[in-house]
């Protein structure tokens, strides 16, 4: 047998053999229905895809935020242990330039002033505990790239999507609901996308993991005021109809390079007699064709993550007793105050206007006599928290409106446990008893946030106040606010995450 002969042979030899092992590949890709390490999954996909991206399924709650953390955990553990050679990862929110900004500097300094300054009264507890999870991730990089060569850097950036700032921005405060609506179904999907565009044409090696709520990966042409309670009311049919980010992004790279992922809770009884049953302990990889529920409409999103986690509300900045919270609503107030009637300022200003009556329970007129009282009073939020007072009054707010989901979502966002939020009319004396029952919980929650926004005598003493229960209850020490959060849902929501 000649040399070019058996060379030949070889050669057949070894393409029979690819064949089979891709052959093999591929067979169980299609009859795998679904994968239970959703993030190892996710991350091997970036190899293949442009931009991915996950559903923020409930704003500002842990459960999404700690979704995205432990995305960004498998990735890192993947470059480090040579898993995944994509080394260069644009994180993209939704935010705008401003509110980066302030993210970048917290991460890069740790101080949280100027960023905890630029949000107050608003947001939530848990958005702080996500942006302090982003920075460990920062500083995980770091320490990483301390040992690999120049051109082995791992490259992790931060970006906001959105084009505008509803927040703050004259252009959107002073709009009516009718102008703000079809600002919304016209032109923020695609001015976002617009601006996702262009970053990467600026960073152009780099692909993206995509933070936005469910609704901005909807792939299809729909009613985009679905889950709003129909509140588009005063536009068409016709006009509120539109396309969301992701089509925008497909049109752009393709729907090869773009993949849309839903993320739901789902319940042990809900995987009954599917075939994700055995899995029901795990989250759950699956493709958008291989869910098994009859009603899941087709092509809405590319794929999901089915939680078997229970998710919990979050908890307002704007309920933490602390003279900061008082004196950032009434600054929040003077500024929103001129761009009143506009439907953005109103909704802003009520806010502010609520935390004020909440934390005090004063009730003026003016901005002018909110400032008098804030210069002449001195405030003692703990105190105001643990009075008798306070609890009649919570209870005369809840009385009058026992079905208000609105009143029950405040009774629980202040530290109340879930069960508040479905429970019928309660008597006085059934109330004090929850009252009793959940004022350790609500103490502790106003503790952790008094050490994110309150001065510093109200940072010492909730620091303190938090570390000897957490040693009373024999879980060791923590020092840093996220993981006094992380100890409230492990030992009082009994949640592992």
């Amino acid at each position: 047998m000649n040399y070019s002969k058996s060379l030949g042979i070889i050669i057949k030899k070894i393409l029979l053999l690819f064949f089979i092992l891709t052959s093999c590949v591929i067979s169980q890709t299609l009859v795998r229905k679904y994968f239970t390490n959703p993030n190892s999954f996710i991350v091997n996909e970036l190899a293949h895809k442009k931009i991915i991206m996950l559903g923020d399924f409930s704003h500002g709650n842990a459960l999404p935020f700690k979704s995205m953390i432990t995305l960004l955990d498998e990735w890192i553990n993947k470059v480090k242990s040579h898993k995944s050679k994509d080394l260069n990862i644009g994180l993209i929110l939704e935010a705008d330039s401003e509110i980066i900004y302030y993210l970048r500097e917290y991460l890069s300094t740790g101080n949280w002033k100027p960023f905890i300054d630029y949000w107050l009264p608003f947001n939530t507890l848990e958005w702080c505990e996500f942006c302090a999870d982003l920075r460990s991730i920062k500083l995980k990089i770091e320490e990483q790239n301390a040992f690999r060569g120049r051109e082995d850097q791992i490259k992790f950036e931060i970006f906001g999507g959105e084009t505008d700032n509803v927040f703050n921005n004259p252009k959107h405060l002073g709009i009516s609901k009718e102008d703000g609506f079809k600002f919304f179904i016209n032109k923020r999907d695609s001015l976002t996308a617009e601006n996702i565009i262009q970053y990467f044409e600026r960073n152009k090696t780099q692909k993206a993991l995509l933070f936005y709520g469910n609704a901005h990966l909807i792939n299809n042409y729909v009613k985009k005021d679905v889950g709003r309670d129909n509140q588009f009311k005063v536009l068409t049919d016709s006009e509120r109809k539109g396309y969301y980010l992701v089509h925008y992004l497909k049109e752009k790279y393709g729907d090869d390079s773009v993949l849309s992922i839903n993320q739901l809770i789902v319940t042990d009884h809900m995987l009954e007699n599917t075939p994700f049953a055995a899995a029901k302990d795990s989250n759950i990889f699956v493709l958008q064709q291989n869910l098994p529920w009859d009603n899941a409409d087709q092509n809405k999103y590319d794929a999901y993550i089915l939680h078997h986690e229970m998710i919990i509300g979050n908890h307002l900045l704007s309920n933490v007793f602390s003279i900061n919270v008082i004196k950032a609503d009434v600054k929040r107030m003077i500024f929103l105050e001129k761009y009143l009637p506009g439907e953005i300022a109103k909704n802003y200003f009520n806010r502010a206007k609520e935390s004020l009556q909440f934390l005090t329970d004063l009730n003026y007129d003016s901005v002018s006599r909110w400032h008098g009282w804030i210069e002449n009073n001195h405030y003692d939020g703990v105190s105001r928290l643990d009075s008798k007072e306070f609890e009649q009054e919570l209870y005369d707010t809840y009385y009058r409106n026992p079905n208000d989901d609105k009143i029950k979502m405040k009774l629980y966002s202040l530290g109340f446990g879930q069960a508040i939020t479905g429970k019928e009319m309660m008597s006085k004396s059934l109330w004090e008893k929850e009252w009793k029952s959940n004022l350790n919980n609500i103490k502790f929650i106003n503790a952790i946030g008094l050490i994110w926004v309150g001065t510093d005598e109200e940072k010492l003493n909730a620091k303190n106040y938090l570390d000897s229960i957490i040693k009373e209850k024999q879980a060791g020490e923590n020092s840093e606010q996220q993981s006094y959060l992380r100890f409230f849902r492990n030992y009082y929501m009994n949640l592992n995450y």
